[in-house]
């Protein structure tokens, strides 16, 4: 995958960061899936058998969420 290239050439300076909603969310928020979009390797690819070092969860909690940023900006912080 291209997360496995980058892991090779660049290493631990590599960070990946997963963002997830449930998929209720999703639809209050108007997603609707489309055949031959959402179910794509371009949009599917990365779902299975990629290990991302953060996961972002998004599911309109705003405090969860700033509190999940802030630690990954931390942690960017501090490899600069």
């Amino acid at each position: 995958s291209d997360v496995e290239w980058f892991r090779d050439v660049y290493g631990d300076v590599v960070q990946t960061v997963r963002v997830v909603a449930t998929e209720e969310t999703r639809k209050r928020r108007n997603w609707v899936f489309v055949v031959g979009v959402d179910d794509a390797e371009s949009e599917c690819g990365l779902d299975q058998g990629v290990a991302f070092d953060w996961v972002i969860t998004n599911d309109g909690d705003e405090l969860s969420l700033d509190s999940q940023l802030e630690t990954l900006l931390q942690s960017v912080r501090s490899r600069l």
